[in-house]
């Protein structure tokens, strides 16, 4: 038993999750951490679609507002021109130095350096990379020497299910493309 409590883990109820990106995983993920009893809220290209697992859903534009408002900052979303190194230098500073930042998106969301160097600063408290830039992680990367950052590699959506899941979207596309159709599931836009 840990007598410092100081020391002590801290619990998820009461904390406030943000997720960017709430698709597929991002809402399921939302779901998850409501039955922990956290507040959740998302940020989407469309905040009008989709947000139904969140508490509030806003627009990528509001971004640095919610940051502030985060014990848990979960990276969800698809590489874009938009979403390229979100997460910067700027983003960062707009964290709570008790938050912790989670990208299961693409590692072109998050700007590696401007994270080495708030890491260093104590801009947050740490990190879980399932994904970095360069994949592997360099053996030379100072993400590695962080004993508050987990990198693990990229191996977050590998389930046993994970190719008949695939198989299914590919058969449920095709089947959109013959019918003229010109909605796909998981498109980006």
């Amino acid at each position: 038993m840990i007598s410092d409590i100081a020391q002590r883990e801290h619990e998820l109820g009461g904390k406030t999750l943000l997720v960017i990106g709430l698709g597929a995983i991002g809402s399921r993920l939302a779901r998850l951490a409501k039955a922990f009893d956290m507040r959740v809220i998302g940020v989407k290209r469309d905040p009008a679609t989709g947000g139904d697992a969140a508490d509030e859903v806003h627009g990528l534009g509001e971004l640095k507002a919610l940051l502030p408002q985060a014990d848990f900052v979960l990276l969800t979303c698809p590489l874009t021109r938009e979403t390229e190194k979100l997460i910067d230098a700027g983003a960062l500073s707009c964290m709570k130095p008790s938050a912790f930042l989670v990208n299961v998106a693409r590692g072109g969301c998050v700007d590696e350096g401007a994270l080495i160097d708030g890491l260093k600063a104590g801009k947050i408290a740490g990190a879980a990379l399932d994904v970095t830039a360069t994949e592997p992680l360099p053996p030379a990367s100072p993400l590695w020497d962080f004993g508050n950052v987990l990198v693990t590699p990229h191996t977050a959506g590998e389930t046993q299910k994970y190719e008949d899941n695939v198989l299914d979207i590919l058969v449920e596309n095709l089947g959109r493309l013959a019918r003229g159709e010109t909605r796909l599931v998981n498109e980006i836009v």
